[in-house]
């Protein structure tokens, strides 16, 4: 025999696997800390990516005058600016970073939560439904 609430609330977690689910059931493998320390590490990998191609971009962008003063500049000085820039970049993007992956982490569980009662209640269901219907051999 079918059972409505049963099956409403199974195609409401088909839905939820399907959509939302896909992103925030894989988060429920780590804490929150493991989490955001992984996503964290990616956004690191990005931004040094992401810095490389930006001051490749500057460098062409100022060719000319780059190369007008090539001979006369202080390399270590440029080497140690160019440092210092690329460190405020990172952390910049670090502490960004931090901030919108540790949101999504609790938002992440909240969801999670909803999900895993709805399983429960599933569960329920099915287990009323035993007790209630004989065995039939």
């Amino acid at each position: 025999m079918l059972n409505k609430d049963r099956i409403r609330l199974m195609t409401r977690l088909a839905v939820y696997e399907q959509g939302e689910g896909k992103e925030y059931i894989p988060m429920s493998r780590y804490r929150r800390k493991d989490y955001v320390a992984v996503q964290m590490i990616k956004t690191y990998i990005c931004s040094t990516i992401a810095f490389g191609i930006l001051s490749l971009l500057k460098i062409l962008y100022e060719a000319e005058t780059w190369l007008e003063t090539l001979y006369q500049m202080d390399y270590q000085e440029y080497a140690i600016d160019i440092l210092i820039e690329y460190l405020i970049f990172t952390v910049v993007y670090q502490v960004i970073a931090w901030v919108i992956y540790s949101r999504h982490y609790q938002k992440g569980q909240k969801n999670l939560k909803q999900y895993h009662s709805r399983l429960k209640k599933v569960e329920k269901l099915y287990e009323r439904e035993d007790t209630l219907l004989p065995l039939e051999e």
